[in-house]
């Protein structure tokens, strides 16, 4: 947060010709009945990180002072981000958990498992009209990493909630900008125009006054005749070239030699760095800084360019010095040569200036990749492979994780990729309980699933083998790695892992906590596979009956706990509702000698008592209205009124704490829908199906499995009928 401050003060500082812009943003943070997001379009360099920079700047003043109407009782959050600004901020899932943290929506207790999950809570927060008011700012919004989230904006609802408001910055017709374009509710759009005269030379004078140098008539005449001085970053840039030249007699010569473009004047640029500054040092260092992930170090730049032979590349990776544990920097005079021609177009991240360097501006990027790349594709291997080996030797594990894989996988390495993900402290730490995304992906481009069960299952063994490791660790790893093969999608393997662990278990004492968590794991997986079928058969009777049978187990150890901490109680009342709802198809399969189906139904809305006290308890409506709905669930099968009663009450309360967009909903507008079916009641059933189709759409999207579910039914006889009526009633209005 504090380099998204730092970047914000920075980039806000100046700001000549924009105030109609700024204005215009205003009017529509301040307006009233505002649901949609305002877009701040534009080409590169147009000044975009500028004005959203003063526009955050500007905001959070007037928040804490309550300077902006429209909340007089709890005043207004002010979010901000800068994609590319620091390392991790294209990350899209980590900004919204950010954001939804800053929203009090979740905690460390209530964690998104993925960005999926994550973006679906976003989208509910921000139609929710219980939010507390934020105003949002994202900037380059169209450089989050790639991702289908990131693309499709899922987690952008298309009714913002009212309290809600979004300024988003982007380059035009990217396919974020098409994909808001596209939707029913469009985007308030705002083009950031070229800049007059008199702004541009506001710039010149102001730029240059810096350093005590100015221009004469002619020579501004000049340099603002070119087209391209209408965009702020190619007259910085200008200044700047102009700022260093050393022969005043040929400084009017040397403003008539810039190229129009911004990308051409960049490469002419980087032409004088090469002939001026080191050369092929220079080269190297800005390869190096382009294909790193998240920037670099100084000291990480000046242990690779130390190296004779990293800093030329040839087609022949091989001839890359395989031993990089040679601490030989770079001589201090040699950096510092190439750092004062680079330091106007390097920024570190934070105040310190001891940060990551890398470029400040994507303009930069591109034009050392057209300059250096375009012709030579092999270059680009080259350098990713530099960078591996060198990362490959480091000591620091967040570093190497940001860095090595991802430059293994540029260099399609899977060999060395499979080896280094096989290394514990490498699997401990991209591990997560419920959803290890990133080491997910990166086995995924290893190979498919299996090499990740082998490569650990070997692993395993051989930590078992070994009398030197402790039980416990060997019990723990084994549980770790069988919920990362069912998080992989590997269902069925899973299970003998987990057996492993629990007869370790057993071996050791069988421990409460420890049983109790595999206890949970065990009914996670059988429930996994429950997943699996379309429809509630006898088939399922293996699964599920060992489904309820560990649940049970765990519910009866966390009885005996004498810890009753908030997660505690989070932990008992998911495993009571997980439990109650496999209770209910229990029921409807007839259970069977040891469980009547009585017995399940008894037990399941038992459980969902206690559950339901616990969420209230802890303060959590938004899981207080899932125990209703799945009471409801159970209900229904033998009481159908009642069933639609405590749907009702749950909606009101689902409603209230999520807003009409958000899992939660979609699933409650679906079950009653399909209650109300039941009971032969088309007409409001057909509002609820399209309620719930809504609500999918834009929590899950319009290709995922549950939104072809509803558009199935809605597409049925009877609702098709539904369908043509309505039609014909708004049109006779």
């Amino acid at each position: 947060m504090e380099s998204h401050e730092s970047f914000m003060r920075n980039r806000s500082a100046s700001v000549l010709g924009r105030n109609d812009i700024l204005e215009q943003i205003k009017e529509h943070i301040v307006s009233v009945g505002v649901d949609k997001a305002l877009l701040l379009l534009g080409g590169p360099g147009t000044g975009k990180s500028s004005i959203m920079a003063r526009v955050a700047d500007v905001s959070v003043e007037k928040a804490i002072s309550r300077d902006i109407p429209g909340s007089p009782d709890q005043g207004w959050h002010v979010f901000y981000h800068f994609v590319g600004a620091i390392p991790g901020s294209p990350d899209l899932e980590a900004c919204l958990k950010r954001l939804l943290k800053e929203l009090n929506i979740i905690n460390e207790s209530k964690m998104p498992k993925d960005l999926e999950t994550t973006c679906q809570v976003a989208c509910s927060a921000l139609s929710n009209p219980n939010t507390k008011p934020v105003i949002i700012i994202i900037d380059a919004l169209n450089q989050f990493d790639e991702s289908k989230e990131s693309t499709v904006l899922n987690w952008l609802p298309v009714k913002l909630a009212p309290q809600v408001r979004c300024v988003f910055s982007m380059i035009d017709d990217t396919p974020q900008h098409k994909t808001l374009k596209s939707r029913s509710s469009k985007p308030v759009e705002l083009f950031v125009t070229p800049l007059d005269m008199e702004s541009r030379k506001a710039i010149v004078v102001e730029s240059l006054g810096k350093y005590n140098k100015k221009l004469d008539e002619e020579q501004m005449t000049s340099l603002l005749s070119k087209e391209s001085s209408q965009n702020p970053l190619w007259l910085s840039i200008a200044c700047e070239e102009l700022r260093v030249y050393g022969l005043f007699e040929k400084l009017t010569k040397k403003i008539k030699s810039f190229p129009d473009g911004l990308l051409s004047l960049l490469e002419s640029v980087l032409s004088r760095f090469e002939d001026e500054s080191g050369g092929q040092l220079v080269v190297a260092t800005l390869c190096l800084l382009e294909c790193s992930k998240t920037g670099l170090l100084e000291r990480e730049l000046l242990m690779i360019l130390g190296n004779p032979k990293n800093i030329t590349p040839s087609k022949d990776v091989k001839k890359i010095k395989s031993d990089q544990t040679i601490k030989n920097p770079l001589a201090a005079s040699n950096w510092a040569r190439v750092y004062r021609v680079l330091k106007p177009f390097l920024r570190p991240f934070g105040d310190s200036g001891e940060g990551r360097l890398d470029f400040y501006h994507r303009s930069l990027s591109k034009a050392v990749r057209a300059k250096y790349f375009k012709q030579d594709s092999w270059k680009n291997i080259w350098w990713h492979t530099v960078l591996a080996k060198y990362f490959e030797t480091i000591e620091n594990m967040d570093r190497q994780s940001e860095e090595y894989p991802y430059h293994l996988t540029k260099c399609d390495d899977k060999e060395k990729l499979r080896e280094y993900l096989k290394q514990w402290r490498v699997f401990h730490h991209f591990y997560h309980p419920e959803f290890s995304g990133e080491l997910l992906a990166f086995w995924r481009t290893v190979g498919d699933k299996s090499e990740l069960f082998d490569c650990y299952t070997e692993s395993l063994e051989n930590m078992n083998n070994n009398p030197n490791v402790d039980r416990e660790e060997i019990s723990l790893h084994y549980e770790k790695v069988a919920r990362v093969v069912m998080q992989s999608g590997d269902v069925d393997r899973c299970f003998n892992l987990l057996q492993s662990a629990l007869a370790l278990e057993d071996e050791l004492g069988a421990k409460p906590m420890r049983m109790m968590q595999l206890y949970n794991v065990a009914a996670t997986m059988h429930n996994e596979r429950l997943t699996l079928h379309d429809f509630i058969t006898k088939a399922m009777m293996p699964d599920l009956k060992e489904c309820i049978s560990f649940r049970r187990k765990a519910i009866r150890i966390s009885e005996q706990l004498t810890e009753r901490s908030e997660k505690y109680k989070y932990e008992r009342a998911f495993s009571l509702m997980k439990l109650a709802f496999n209770l209910k198809t229990w029921f409807v399969l007839k259970g069977d000698n040891n469980l009547s189906a009585q017995e399940g139904f008894d037990l399941g809305v038992e459980s969902l008592k206690e559950a339901k006290e616990l969420y209230e308890e802890l303060g959590d409506k938004g899981h207080v209205a899932e125990c209703m709905m799945n009471e409801g669930l159970l209900l229904g099968e033998v009481d159908q009124e009642g069933a639609l009663e405590i749907y009702r009450k749950a909606e009101v309360i689902c409603i209230q704490t999520y807003g009409e967009v958000s899992v939660l909903s979609s699933r409650m507008f679906t079950n009653i829908a399909i209650l109300l079916e039941e009971m032969n009641n088309y007409d409001e059933a057909y509002t609820y199906f399209k309620n719930g189709l809504s609500s999918k759409i834009q929590v899950f999207g319009d290709d995922h499995p549950q939104t072809g579910r509803l558009k199935r039914v809605l597409q049925e006889p009877a609702y098709q009928r539904l369908a043509r009526q309505e039609q014909q009633q708004n049109q006779q209005r």
